[in-house]
């Protein structure tokens, strides 16, 4: 079963070997929070698992660019250095006895002028982090109601989630050996009429191991991206932050989708048409 959301981080020495994590902020006014009962969180949730299911079918029929900005940061958090890269992007999500599989393809278009030497994180896949809420891991999570907010001028529910441990999850990591399973919680900005995920905000724990990681937060937004031909808008990922800090060290990598448009397969074997 290949993840979709991955980082790898190169980093100094004083962290051992190279980690990889296997995965598949607007200002916003506050509503007075209002309870909802646990059959409108039920009714909420079962939305957001259709709605997520039809975004993993429609985003494997998508290509876009991402313009892609990895930061090493100082104390006070401005940018000691850096380097950006711009990739043609398509990301098919699909199910092969059973389970999810993913495959991603990044083509680069721009390489930085000067590339860096130094030590920088890669991320890759966190357009897919709303796969949290596909029904395939309806049972790995435990989901709680946060109240309403707003945002992007809408009022929008907030879902709380927390990974089951011994669950599958789609969120592993990798030191050196085998993957290992790691626990992620976070909140989700939900519509409760249509279930469109407009916010994911997601933290990664490294259960008891001590790796020398302190704290990995994501946090992606979506916004409605109408694609050529369409009249009604599709609700796509638009910027993903990732911030991976140690207890000397911060670095923070930017990404942003934009460019959104379906794409065509070609054969070009004798005898057959393209598709």
């Amino acid at each position: 079963m290949r993840i979709p959301i991955r980082i790898r981080a190169v980093l100094p020495p004083a962290l051992a070997g190279s980690l990889a994590i296997f995965a598949l902020p607007a200002l916003f006014a506050c509503f007075a929070a209002k309870a909802q009962s646990a059959s409108s969180l039920g009714d909420v949730l079962s939305k957001t698992h259709s709605a997520v299911e039809r975004f993993a079918e429609q985003f494997s029929l998508i290509r876009y660019e991402e313009d892609f900005v990895q930061q090493k940061l100082k104390n006070n958090d401005r940018v000691a250095y850096k380097q950006e890269t711009f990739f043609d992007s398509i990301i098919r999500l699909h199910f092969d006895d059973g389970k999810i599989n993913v495959d991603e393809q990044r083509l680069i278009e721009r390489l930085p002028r000067k590339p860096e030497s130094r030590p920088l994180m890669s991320t890759y896949g966190f357009s897919t982090l709303a796969m949290i809420f596909h029904p395939y891991y309806e049972s790995s999570f435990r989901f709680t109601d946060g109240g309403v907010d707003s945002l992007q001028g809408k009022a929008l529910t907030e879902i709380h989630f927390v990974h089951i441990p011994g669950t599958p999850t789609p969120v592993l990591y990798q030191m050196v050996g085998a993957d290992k399973p790691m626990e992620v919680s976070g909140t989700a900005w939900v519509d409760p009429a249509t279930g469109d995920i407009y916010r994911i905000q997601a933290g990664l724990d490294f259960n008891s191991e001590n790796v020398g990681v302190k704290k990995i937060r994501a946090d992606l937004t979506f916004s409605p991206i109408t694609l050529k031909g369409q009249i009604n808008p599709e609700i796509f990922p638009s910027v993903a932050t990732i911030d991976l800090e140690t207890a000397k060290q911060h670095w923070r990598n930017i990404h942003h989708y934009s460019d959104y448009r379906a794409y065509r397969v070609s054969t070009n074997f004798p005898g057959a048409d393209s598709q």
